[in-house]
């Protein structure tokens, strides 16, 4: 990096909750260990440093657990290398892709489901073309076509008000952004319906979810659907993030946890959960705030980013990775894939390329299902699969084994839920705040993106930290 840019980003840490010692003047290389220090090294964060690094700054990433990627996680020794993270790639999403393709990686569409599809609803098996008719089937009845699995979905699909991607943002979208279960109940939602969407929503429960969540992941949808279904990245999501990281400069600093952050208007500064201290002109954390919350942080935030970072809810998961020792659902006859109001929420089945169930399976529990199973120790989530299997599919007794338990909750220390979600009300007043500096300390992640979401999200954020630090650098 020459002079003048250092010169430039230059800048001396204010008072505060801790300072760093011996500081020099502004420019002062010996006295700062990067002109860009980020903390995170998941998507927004690697993109951010790679653009900085492309510009000529010196970037630090530090990352506090002992593996890159962040919300992408490959298990890679599980039989297929299932996937425990983020795993759809949109045909919309071009930083990611781009970033792929730099990496000389590809895409691959999911494999066809040749399974059929059957629900278990009040402990009874029912094959979709039964459920329209079937006894245990109390929807109101111009809904008794639609499995219950896809219920809040249509519903949401019919009536969705925005237009577009940019409409959520509008004034007008207040009115819009109310709890799903008071909308729902406005369409004639009874009492079954609500209970069998609250089953597999993406969220806490119906009744601390926005409306303006779902019309806005479907309005990204519309805007995919005409380019095509999405893909999945060619030997595991993780390979992207783990492959932008080997491109820096500088190695990430695994197992770097902060605990605290200073930042003002002249520098910024990290504190360790070791007790070292690092410097630098600007910091971008790019840590969900179901995290950031628990840090120390002493920057010139504004009060409606303070009460997001204190109070933005995050989708509770638990995924339970499971190993079919035999293929008993040949047995029985039926799919392997389910859903259910059980326990354990949704079954998925891994499949080969060419469609066969490869004897993975993927128990996905949401909201309240997520929260009782993070109660629970890997033991008792075993207990919890076999059983509740057995009493579904009989002829699964004693052909099923835990092999990894994923958990996106709040037990997480690094992730702290899954992803964010609007609770009512929540989306005009924290639209802006996600992502407003606060002195040289900048915020990015998934959580703060705007025209996407999931893992493009992250990369729009990070994009947009690194060029808001290029402008203000003069870069």
């Amino acid at each position: 990096m020459n002079l003048t840019r250092r010169s430039a980003l230059g800048g001396l840490i204010g008072a505060g909750a801790f300072a760093i010692g011996g500081c020099g003047p502004q420019g002062d290389r010996g006295r700062k260990d990067a002109d860009v220090i980020i903390i995170g090294a998941g998507l927004a964060g690697l993109h951010a440093a790679l653009m900085l690094e492309e510009a000529g700054l010196e970037v630090m990433v530090l990352e506090a657990s002992r593996r890159i990627g962040g919300r992408l996680k490959t298990l890679d020794h599980l039989p297929g290398a299932p996937e425990a993270g983020g795993q759809q790639v949109g045909a919309t999403y071009a930083r990611f892709r781009a970033r792929a393709a730099e990496a000389g990686l590809e895409f691959t569409g999911f494999p066809p489901s040749r399974f059929g599809e059957v629900m278990s609803v009040n402990g009874a098996l029912i094959e979709a073309r039964q459920w329209a008719g079937s006894v245990q089937n109390a929807l109101p009845e111009a809904w008794r076509a639609i499995p219950p699995g896809r219920l809040f979905m249509q519903l949401a699909m019919r009536a969705n008000p925005l237009e577009d991607v940019y409409a959520w943002r509008d004034p007008g979208s207040a009115a819009h952004d109310i709890a799903a279960a008071q909308w729902l109940v406005s369409q004639g939602a009874n009492d079954e319906a609500l209970r069998l969407m609250d089953t597999s929503l993406n969220g806490r429960d119906l009744a601390s979810y926005s409306m303006l969540n779902i019309w806005r992941s479907l309005a990204i949808y519309e805007q995919e659907r005409p380019l095509g279904g999405a893909q999945q990245v060619a030997g595991g999501a993780q390979r992207v993030p783990e492959t932008m990281a080997a491109r820096l400069a500088r190695e990430v600093r695994l197992g770097h946890g902060v605990r605290a952050i200073q930042a003002d208007d002249s520098g910024a500064a990290v504190r360790l959960e070791d007790g070292r201290e690092l410097r630098a002109d600007f910091i971008i954390s790019t840590l969900p705030f179901a995290v950031l919350r628990h840090l120390s942080v002493d920057a010139p935030l504004d009060p409606a980013t303070r009460e997001a970072i204190a109070d933005m809810a995050y989708t509770p998961i638990v995924q339970l990775h499971l190993e079919a020792q035999t293929p008993w659902w040949e047995e029985d006859g039926l799919a392997p894939e389910m859903w259910t109001d059980s326990p354990l929420n949704r079954i998925f089945a891994q499949r080969s390329p060419d469609g066969d169930p490869t004897g993975m399976l993927l128990a996905w529990l949401d909201g309240r299902g997520a929260l009782a199973a993070d109660d629970m120790d890997d033991a008792a989530l075993e207990t919890l699969a076999r059983e509740t299997l057995a009493a579904i599919r009989p002829a699964s007794q004693g052909r099923v084994r835990l092999a990894h338990v994923q958990r996106w909750t709040a037990s997480n220390p690094l992730a702290g839920g899954a992803y964010m979600h609007w609770r009512p009300g929540e989306a005009r007043r924290w639209a802006e705040a996600r992502f407003t500096p606060a002195g040289r300390l900048h915020l990015a992640g998934e959580h703060t993106g705007d025209l996407h979401t999931g893992m493009e999200a992250a990369m729009e954020s990070g994009e947009r930290a690194a060029i808001a630090i290029l402008d203000a650098a003069g870069a």
